[in-house]
C-alpha cells in the first residue's frame, strides 16, 4: 500500500515487557553503534523467534503486549523495522521508546487489549494508524484502538523527523540557510508533546 499509515501483512506475536536490547536486537549492535540496516535486520527478534528474519516481508505487523519496546531506548531494531517496511500494534509501549520509534519514521499504535488472543503469528492482518482500526483478516475479528495523534501522521509519512524537517525545509527554502539550530530542539519539542498527549489519554 502506498500510504504508509494503511499496513497489511503477516503478522507476528510477541508478549508483555519485549527489550529494545536482547529482545529487539542483540545489545552488541547498540555498544557498536551499528546503523546498518542489512547487517541489523537478520538478528531482528532472533533471541525470541530465531527463524523472524528468513519468515518476515515487507510490510508485516510486529503485535506486541504491554511495556514493549522497554529498556533503555536503543534504536537498532527499530532502524530494522523500518528498512523493512513493518508496524507496531501493542499494549503499551514506554514515552521514551514510541518517542525514537516515530523519529525513525517506525508507525506505532497502542491500546490493543489482549494481542495474544487476538491474533497468532501467521495470521493476516490490516492496521489503519490513521484510525486506530485493526483488523485480524484471517478471522473476521476488527477492534478500535486510540488513533496515531494527527500531528505525528506526517512525521511517519515524510520517513521519520529527518525526512519531515527536510521536506519542511524544502517547502520553506527561505529557512534553508543560514540553517538554525534552534529549529531541531523545536521539532523535537513538538514530537514530545504529542506522545505524551497520547500516554495521558
Amino acid at each position: 500500500m502506498d500510504d504508509l499509515l494503511i499496513k497489511r501483512g503477516t503478522c507476528h506475536v510477541f508478549g508483555d515487557n519485549v527489550p529494545l536490547d536482547e529482545g529487539f536486537i542483540p545489545f552488541s549492535f547498540a555498544i557498536g553503534r551499528e546503523t546498518r540496516p542489512e547487517v541489523l535486520i537478520p538478528h531482528l527478534f532472533k533471541s525470541l523467534d530465531p527463524g523472524f528474519a528468513e519468515r518476515v516481508a515487507p510490510g508485516d505487523i510486529v503485535i506486541g503486549g504491554a511495556q514493549f519496546a522497554c529498556g533503555k531506548t536503543h534504536v537498532q531494531g527499530f532502524i530494522a523495522m523500518v528498512a523493512l517496511n513493518l508496524g507496531i500494534v501493542c499494549t503499551s509501549m514506554p514515552f521514551k521508546a514510541m518517542r525514537r520509534a516515530i523519529a525513525q519514521g517506525l508507525p506505532v499504535l497502542t491500546g490493543l487489549e489482549q494481542p495474544v488472543s487476538f491474533a497468532k503469528t501467521g495470521d493476516m492482518v490490516e492496521v489503519n494508524y490513521a484510525t486506530g482500526r485493526v483488523a485480524n483478516l484471517s478471522t473476521g475479528e476488527v477492534l478500535d484502538c486510540p488513533p496515531m495523534p494527527p500531528v505525528l501522521q506526517p512525521i511517519i509519512r515524510q520517513g521519520g523527523t529527518q525526512g519531515y524537517l527536510r521536506h519542511w525545509l524544502e517547502s520553506h527554502p527561505e529557512m534553508a540557510e543560514p540553517f538554525s539550530p534552534d529549529c531541531v530542539p523545536s521539532f523535537s519539542r513538538i514530537v514530545d508533546i504529542a506522545v505524551k498527549t497520547k500516554h495521558a489519554s
